[in-house]
C-alpha cells in the first residue's frame, strides 16, 4: 500500500512539474485553438513519464532484492560440463625433496659396570712388566669398563699417600684411589632424505652427521687436540677420522638407494637397509635408541604375486682389493679379483596385510595372520690380503707406497653358508604373538688367515676346516588391557653357545682363549666347530648385561617378562624384568675356576644375572620425546671368577684364596651393577 501510494505522489508532482516548467507564452497559446507552436506537449509528457516510471522500477527492483531471501548455491554438474569440454584432472604437485629423520641426546651413567671383576695385578717395582689385566673385556679389542685410572696400578698398596718417599711413585689408582662410576654424553644428528624425481622414481640415503659423538670428545686441548693440556680447552673441533677421532668424521653417509616402480613390481639398487623380521640376524637401526643398523649393497627386484611379495636379490657382501690408487687416478676404479668376492643369494617371501586391511579384520573379530621366510647363500672362493693405507712401503715402486689395495697372498678360503630366518605373527583381539627363528650352517675350507698364520691356531696336521651350525630365536606375546593403556608383555629369547671359553661375540678372535677370558676364539685347537649364535646388536633385551657389557645376545636363554602403561596418548612408563643364563658355564666367567689346582673356590655356572630396568617416557605428537631409564643388574654365581693376584693380595678375603702354577689366585664375586641413563629426540 505504501508504494502504491508513493506512486501515485510521484505522478501528480510530474504532471504539476510539467505544468509549471512551461513558457508562459506557451500556457497562453495551449488556450488559444487557433495558436500555432513548435513545441510538442505531448512528446515531452511521455518523456517526463517515461523517465519517472524507469527510476520508480529501479527503485521496486532494488527493494524487492533487499528483501528476498538469498539464492541457494547452485552444484555445477561435472557430467554436463563434461559434455561439452574436456579439462585436465588435476593432480597434487610432486614434492621434489622429502626430509625425515631425528636429532638425539643421550647421558649415560654407569656404576660397577664392569660388576667389579675387573683386576690388574700390580708390579712391586713400580713397572708394568709383571702387570696382568682381567675382567669383561678384551685385551687389544675393547677397553675395560672401568675408569682409566683403576687400570694405572703400577704400585697397587705399596706406597703410603703421607709419605710417597717410602716407596716407589705414586700411580694414579694409588693417588686418588679406585673408581666406580663411568659417565657421559652423546649425541647424532640423522638425515633421511628422499629425492623424488618422478612419481615411480625415487632416490633415497641415510646421511648422520656427528654420529654417536661423545660431547667433550674433541676439543682442542688434550690427547687429541692442539693443546697438550686439555685444562686449556677453549672450543670443540670437527671430528676428522685418524685426527682427532677413531673412525668417526663429521659427516657420514651410510646409505643411498634408487627405486623404480615397473608395471610389474619394485626395482631397487645401491646401499640400502637390511632389515627382516624381529631384527634377530638382519637389523636397520631405525630405532630412536639404536646404535649400528645393518646396510647392504644389494640389487633386490620385489614383485607382488597374489598374496605374496616376492624378492629376490643378488648382494656384494665383500669384493676384496680395488684397484684404486690414493696418488694415481686411473680412471674408472675396478675389483681387482672377482674369485675372492663374497657372493649372496637372496630369496625374501613375505605375506602381511596392508594396516587398513588388518584394521578391518580386528575390528571384524578375525585373526590377522602375516608371515614370511628369508634364505641367503653366501660364497667365497679365495681370500685375499688387503693393503689401502701404504703401510710397509719402503720405495716408489711399491704399490703400497701409493696406497693401491694388493693382493700379496691367497687363501684358498672354500667357504660357504646358508642362513635361513622364518618369522609371523599373529594378531587377535587384543592379543599379539610375534616369533622369529633364525639359523646358519655352512663350512670354511680353510681357516688359514691372509697373513700366512692359522686362526686358531691349528697344531701340525690339523685339518684346517671350520664347520658353522648356529642357531637362535625370539617368541615375544603381549596382551593390551584397559583401553589399550596397560600392556603385558612375555619375551623369550635362545642363542646356540659353544662350549670354547668365552662369549664367543668374535668367533674367530685371532688369539687362544683361557678358561674364563670373556671372549675369545671358538674354534681353537682340536675344535672345528663353531655352533654359539649371535643376535644382531640392535636387537636389545636390556639397558646394562647383554647390551653394554657383552655387546650383543649370544649363548643365553633370557626370559623378560613387562608391564606398559599409557597414563595419556604422550606420558607412560614401562618395567621390566630380565634373567639370563648360559647354555655352557665354560663360556662364562666361572669358567676360569677350572684353572684351580690347590684348593676349591669355586665352579661353573650357568646363572648370569637379574636386571630390573624401569623407563619413563613422554612422546610429543609433534616429534618431541623424552626418556628417562633406571636399571639395576644383580650378578649370579655364573659371572664370578678367578683372578692373579698382586704379592700382598689385598683384593679378597683369605678365605677366598688359592695358588695355581705357584702364583696367588682369588674369588672375585661380581657386583651388582647401576644405571641412569636419558635421552631427548626430535623426530621429523
Amino acid at each position: 500500500m505504501d508504494l502504491l501510494k508513493r506512486l501515485q505522489v510521484a505522478a501528480a508532482c510530474g504532471l504539476g512539474l510539467l505544468t509549471l516548467a512551461a513558457p508562459t507564452e506557451v500556457r497562453g497559446q495551449e488556450l488559444s485553438a487557433t495558436s500555432s507552436s513548435t513545441i510538442d506537449y505531448e512528446t515531452l509528457r511521455r518523456q517526463l513519464r517515461d523517465e519517472i516510471k524507469s527510476e520508480l522500477r529501479e527503485e521496486l527492483l532494488r527493494e524487492l532484492e533487499a528483501a528476498a531471501p538469498p539464492p541457494a548455491a547452485v552444484t555445477p554438474d561435472p557430467v554436463a560440463e563434461e559434455g561439452w569440454r574436456w579439462e585436465e584432472p588435476v593432480r597434487p604437485e610432486l614434492n621434489l625433496l622429502e626430509i625425515d629423520g631425528y636429532f638425539r641426546f643421550r647421558y649415560d651413567f654407569f656404576v660397577d659396570l664392569d660388576l667389579g671383576t675387573y683386576y690388574n695385578r700390580g708390579s712391586e717395582d713400580g713397572g708394568f712388566e709383571n702387570q696382568r689385566e682381567e675382567g669383561p673385556f678384551i685385551p687389544g679389542v675393547t677397553s675395560p669398563p672401568v675408569p682409566l685410572c683403576n687400570t694405572d696400578v703400577r704400585t697397587r698398596g705399596l706406597v703410603n699417600p703421607m709419605s710417597p718417599e717410602e716407596g716407589p711413585a705414586a700411580s694414579c689408582f694409588n693417588e686418588r684411589g679406585e673408581s666406580d662410576t663411568l659417565g657421559g654424553a652423546n649425541v647424532r644428528f640423522r638425515l633421511e632424505p628422499i629425492l623424488n624425481v618422478y612419481e615411480d622414481i625415487k632416490i633415497k640415503a641415510q646421511i648422520d652427521i656427528l654420529d654417536n659423538l661423545v660431547l667433550g670428545s674433541t676439543a682442542d686441548g688434550g690427547y687429541s687436540g692442539l693443546s697438550p693440556l686439555a685444562a686449556l680447552t677453549q672450543t670443540q673441533l670437527s671430528p676428522s677420522a685418524g685426527v682427532n677421532t677413531i673412525w668417526r668424521d663429521s659427516i657420514r653417509v651410510k646409505r643411498v638407494w634408487g627405486e623404480y616402480m615397473t608395471p610389474l613390481g619394485l626395482l631397487s639398487f645401491g646401499r640400502m637397509p637390511n632389515h627382516f623380521g624381529m631384527g634377530i640376524s638382519a637389523n636397520d637401526g631405525e630405532g630412536l635408541d639404536q646404535d649400528f643398523g645393518d646396510s647392504v649393497d644389494r640389487v633386490q627386484f620385489a614383485a607382488q604375486i597374489g598374496d605374496f611379495l616376492i624378492a629376490p636379490a643378488f648382494d656384494w657382501a665383500a669384493s676384496g682389493p680395488t684397484s684404486v690408487n690414493t696418488l694415481l687416478p686411473q680412471g674408472q676404479p675396478f675389483d681387482r679379483d672377482q674369485s675372492d668376492d663374497v657372493d649372496q643369494y637372496v630369496l625374501t617371501i613375505t605375506k602381511i596385510d596392508s594396516p587398513e586391511m588388518r584394521d578391518r579384520k580386528l575390528a571384524s573379530d578375525e585373526i590377522v595372520f602375516d608371515f614370511g621366510t628369508q634364505v641367503m647363500y653366501r660364497t667365497q672362493t679365495t681370500d685375499s690380503r688387503v693393503t689401502a693405507d701404504g703401510a710397509g712401503a719402503t720405495t716408489a715402486d711399491d704399490p703400497a707406497f701409493t696406497g693401491q689395495a694388493t693382493t700379496r697372498q691367497a687363501v684358498l678360503r672354500d667357504a660357504w653358508f646358508v642362513n635361513y630366518s622364518a618369522w609371523a605373527e599373529l594378531r587377535w583381539r587384543k592379543l599379539t604373538v610375534t616369533a622369529e627363528y633364525a639359523g646358519s650352517v655352512g663350512s670354511i675350507g680353510d681357516r688359514t688367515s691372509v697373513n700366512g698364520s692359522f686362526v686358531g691356531p691349528p697344531e701340525d696336521g690339523e685339518v684346517r676346516d671350520i664347520d658353522i651350525n648356529q642357531h637362535g630365536g625370539s617368541l615375544r606375546g603381549t596382551y593390551a588391557l584397559l583401553d589399550d593403556k596397560l600392556h603385558i608383555e612375555l619375551m623369550l629369547v635362545a642363542a646356540s653357545g659353544d662350549d670354547a671359553p668365552g662369549w664367543g661375540l668374535f668367533p674367530l678372535l685371532d688369539r687362544t682363549p683361557a678358561n674364563g677370558d670373556w671372549d675369545g676364539n671358538q674354534a681353537p685347537a682340536g675344535d672345528n666347530a663353531i655352533t654359539n649364535y649371535r643376535f644382531d646388536p640392535d636387537f636389545i633385551v636390556d639397558l646394562i648385561f647383554w647390551r653394554q657389557l657383552v655387546g650383543g645376545i649370544t649363548d643365553a636363554f633370557i626370559v623378560r617378562p613387562s608391564i606398559q602403561y599409557d597414563l595419556t596418548d604422550e606420558l607412560g612408563g614401562r618395567l621390566d624384568l630380565i634373567y639370563s643364563r648360559s647354555w655352557f658355564g665354560e663360556s662364562t666367567p666361572s669358567g676360569s675356576f677350572n684353572n684351580v689346582a690347590a684348593t676349591d673356590i669355586g665352579g661353573t655356572d650357568l646363572n648370569l644375572g637379574f636386571e630390573a630396568d624401569v623407563s619413563l617416557f613422554f612422546r610429543s605428537e609433534r616429534g618431541f620425546t623424552a626418556q628417562l631409564q633406571y636399571g639395576i643388574f644383580i650378578p649370579m654365581d655364573g659371572l664370578d671368577r678367578q683372578v692373579f693376584l698382586d704379592a700382598n693380595q689385598t683384593a679378597v678375603p683369605d678365605d677366598r684364596l688359592s695358588t695355581f702354577n705357584n702364583e696367588p689366585v682369588g674369588r672375585l664375586d661380581a657386583q651388582i651393577a647401576h644405571t641412569v641413563q636419558a635421552l631427548l629426540a626430535i623426530t621429523f
